[in-house]
């Protein structure tokens, strides 16, 4: 804009001086038109001669009539000064004026204007020129320099009044973003600007702060609270699991002698489901109070989670001082206010070492988990320490578990039948439904091993329907042609038989396959001794009304009881195969042959011998009143169709079977 302006200016100088010289040649045109109508040279000169020192032309030429030069006033050309800003102005140098002259001739008797020559004057432009470039450059650096000098002043105005403040509240935010429970926040303060806008934003930044500092605080507080808590118990009070795996880390990294403690209540769930949560809860709380008054100058106790806890002994010495600090916490009294009696719980106690056993927390959980599953396999009510062979039998049966769950899943067995004889008659009354393997699945163990780790691992529910669902499945394609007395007798775990679903089980098989109850068998081991719960009884009640037979297996080998025999209400005993395989010379076997056969007797009772094999022990049995058998010297297992087969050669099957198929 500025330099249009001067451009517009320059012009306006340019136009004003044209117009002066074309004035001052106007006044002489007369006269040079006499002179070059005379072509009086002298005169000419005389009247060009006062241009010479003229400032507005450069040159002043009169031309005759043919262009020569009459008479000619001139100066040394003026030399533009160079700026840089002068290319952005008008640069004319010179401008020429003509002027025409015309003087009065007498021809043919009048008078009559002639063109006699021109007047010819060159504008000097430049000092006009150089005059308002000076003027402008003047300008310009006085311009510059009041620029200049307000730029300085404007620095200096806002660094005082917004540039310093700012730096000074800047500085604050950054201290104050460092801000931790330890240190206070800063307050800022700007002397002069406590009423401005910047009065009203540090007050407004200080009430925050205030309020970010008190938050973090009350945060920190709250962290440190919430950290306690996640580390303790709630119910007593001990460091839980979070705070053990800290400990144990601690210790291993000191890399010093110490000794890890698993201690469980023994038949805790059986307490809880006796006598309620509450006392269980009231057990938990008093043996970490007895554990605590104990041990707590030796070791740091802990409770991970439900009834076990963990001590660590970082004074380990050697193993019989340890068993000598554990053998009071092996047995605990649990006091009952409501009956005013004193109970006595026992403990199981597993120990690991570091760092002969493990070097980490979580294997030195494993290994005391281990040593404490052996206690528990030992009778529990004992300590025991880590052993790796025990170690590598835990693994084995998990991978055994897992094979199972697999089996289950994916009914990767079937059933075999061996029949039950009547000696006298010959006639099969019924068959025992045992478990096969399939061949992909062989390897994965016997099925007495299969069975055995499913008690362990608690499958056998699971395992034990699977067959159940089988054996109705099996006996519904064949039981028409079955005699009406026939019985499939399937073995039972006593867990399966206490389960809610066992007898729900039983009712949806039947129906589902149209098998009548009347015509199953529940074999029960004599393996386990659970049969004096109130549920077992239950349970024994509705399967003698639902026409239900039931047979303790393997009797003579277990845990059964005389009162136990008396009051379940067995509708048979099966004795188990190692007594009859000693038969006949065997005097103890016949002792218990003849207890047995009495107190079935007195007991009304049935008695079916298992595992017969040979003519003598036959021939024994039934000199001495036996009837009932089972085993290889009638048949062996087989599957359902060979069992059919074999029924039709003994004729005890009906022509019905040839149109039974699966």
């Amino acid at each position: 804009m500025s330099v249009i302006m001067a451009n517009v200016q320059l012009q306006s100088l340019y136009d004003e001086k044209y117009r002066e010289a074309n004035s001052q040649l106007e006044k002489i045109t007369d006269s040079a038109a006499y002179a070059a109508f005379n072509l009086d040279s002298t005169q000419a000169y005389s009247l060009l001669k006062g241009f010479e020192k003229d400032s507005l032309f450069s040159e002043v030429i009169l031309l005759d009539n043919y262009g020569d030069i009459v008479a000619k006033a001139s100066k040394t050309p003026s030399s533009s000064t160079e700026n840089w800003f002068v290319s952005f102005l008008p640069n004319y140098e010179t401008s020429t004026i003509n002027h025409a002259l015309t003087f009065p001739v007498f021809r043919d008797g009048k008078h009559v204007d002639s063109d006699v020559g021109s007047l010819v004057g060159s504008i000097d432009y430049v000092p006009t020129a150089d005059e308002f470039h000076q003027l402008i450059w003047t300008i310009f650096l006085s311009t510059s320099v009041e620029i200049f000098m307000t730029a300085v002043f404007l620095c200096v105005f806002f660094h005082r009044q917004i540039g310093k403040p700012l730096s000074n509240i800047i500085q604050h935010i950054d201290d104050n973003s460092h801000i931790d429970r330890t240190n206070r926040a800063k307050m800022i303060t700007v002397a002069g600007h406590e009423k401005d806008e910047f009065g009203r934003l540090i007050r407004a930044y200080n009430t925050s702060i205030d309020h970010a500092a008190k938050y973090m605080n009350k945060l920190e507080r709250t962290k440190a609270e919430l950290k306690a808590l996640s580390e303790k118990d709630p119910l007593t009070g001990l460091a839980n699991r979070r705070a053990l795996l800290s400990t144990l880390g601690a210790l291993c990294e000191q890399n010093s002698r110490f000794a890890v403690v698993s201690l469980d209540i023994d038949n805790f769930g059986g307490i809880n489901d006796a006598y309620g949560h509450q006392l269980g809860d009231e057990l938990l709380t008093t043996l970490a109070e007895i554990l605590q008054s104990t041990l707590k100058d030796t070791a740091i106790i802990s409770r991970p989670g439900g009834d076990e806890f963990i001590i660590v002994f970082n004074n380990y010495t050697t193993p019989e001082a340890l068993i000598e600090q554990l053998n009071p916490v092996l047995s605990v009294p649990l006091h009952r206010e409501d009956i005013n009696n004193t109970q006595w719980i026992t403990t199981s106690i597993g120990v690991t070492v570091y760092p002969q056993d493990a070097h980490t927390p979580q294997r030195l959980l494993h290994c005391t988990d281990i040593a404490l599953y052996v206690a528990k396999d030992a009778g529990r009510k004992c300590i025991r320490f880590y052993d790796e062979d025990a170690d590598l039998e835990r693994s084995r049966r998990d991978v055994t578990r897992k094979k199972l769950q697999k089996i289950i899943e994916n009914d990767d067995f079937y059933l075999e039948y061996q029949p039950k004889v009547s000696m006298h008659s010959g006639e099969v009354v019924g068959c025992e439904a045992l478990l096969r393997l399939n061949s992909d699945t062989k390897q994965d163990g016997a099925p007495i091993e299969i069975i055995e780790e499913a008690e362990k691992n608690g499958l056998i529910v699971a395992l034990g329907q699977a067959i159940l669902r089988r054996a109705f499945s099996d006996l519904s394609h064949y039981l028409d042609a079955l005699p009406e007395h026939f019985r499939m007798s399937v073995n039972v775990s006593p867990k399966q038989l206490v389960s809610d679903q066992f007898i729900s089980d039983l009712l949806m098989f039947s129906e589902e396959f149209n098998v009548p109850l009347t015509r199953i068998d529940i074999e029960i081991t004599e393996s386990c001794q659970i049969f004096d719960t109130e549920k077992s009884y239950k349970v024994r009640h509705w399967l003698k009304n639902a026409g239900v037979t039931v047979t303790l297996d393997d009797f003579g080998t277990g845990f059964a009881s005389l009162e136990y025999l008396l009051t379940y209400g067995f509708d048979q005993i099966k004795v188990d195969r190692h007594f009859t395989q000693a038969l006949p010379r065997d005097e103890d076997a016949k002792a218990i042959f003849s207890v047995v056969q009495y107190l079935a007797d007195k007991l009304n009772m049935g008695i079916i011998a298992e595992g017969i094999e040979n003519i003598d022990q036959q021939s024994y049995l039934l000199h001495q009143g036996f009837d009932y058998v089972q085993g290889y010297f009638y048949s062996k297992s087989l599957p359902i169709q060979d069992l059919m087969s074999f029924l039709e050669n003994r004729h005890l099957v009906s022509p019905a079977i040839e149109g039974a198929e699966h």
